[in-house]
């Protein structure tokens, strides 16, 4: 699933019936978000919306495409496979190895306080656009979901683990009704 948000394009995936995880920076400011889904476009709305985690989960109603199962944790040197759009291009499938499963300390998406977050390390290339897609097991299950590109090695990306989305998987699961995706990015 593509995002079209400002200029701003993303990744997601559908984790329930009629719900789309994503990055909140994908979203940041969106009041109209699009989904694109086997090349159709779709109307969606934002019904949670986490900039401390950087998740964001979208309702599409009537999307009856097949959702994706969370995986247990990965164990390093697992294989793995970047889902996404990068570059606003097609559906790319890239290989990764998971480096190591940890928590880190970081801002919020507009770069305020500092917040725990439980990462995947991966080497594996994360390209623009690949923000808010599946991190995937060997068996097609969601390890995770992609948030950032290392900034000095471009073999290194970093996912948010199933276990860190999965409150708001559920939270969003419960939700309907619209939240402000505050000031864009």
């Amino acid at each position: 699933i593509t995002f079209e948000a400002h200029r701003a394009h993303g990744s997601g995936f559908v984790y329930a019936p009629e719900l789309v995880m994503t990055n909140a920076h994908v979203v940041a400011g969106v009041t109209n978000p699009v989904v694109t889904i086997h090349n159709q476009k779709r109307s969606a709305k934002v019904v949670l919306f986490d900039p401390r985690l950087d998740i964001a989960v979208l309702s599409v109603k009537g999307l009856t495409t097949k959702h994706l199962k969370f995986a247990d944790e990965p164990r390093k040197s697992d294989q793995a496979a970047i889902i996404g759009y990068p570059d606003n291009g097609p559906l790319t499938a890239s290989s990764a190895r998971v480096r190591s499963v940890m928590t880190i300390k970081s801002p919020n998406i507009f770069q305020e306080g500092e917040y725990d977050r439980e990462v995947i390390s991966i080497r594996g290339q994360v390209l623009p656009g690949n923000s808010g897609g599946p991190l995937v097991s060997p068996k097609g299950e969601v390890f995770g979901m992609v948030f950032a590109a290392s900034a000095t090695d471009e073999s290194t990306g970093y996912a948010l683990t199933a276990a860190q989305v999965t409150v708001a998987a559920g939270s969003g699961f419960h939700s309907r009704k619209p939240v402000s995706t505050g000031k864009c990015l």
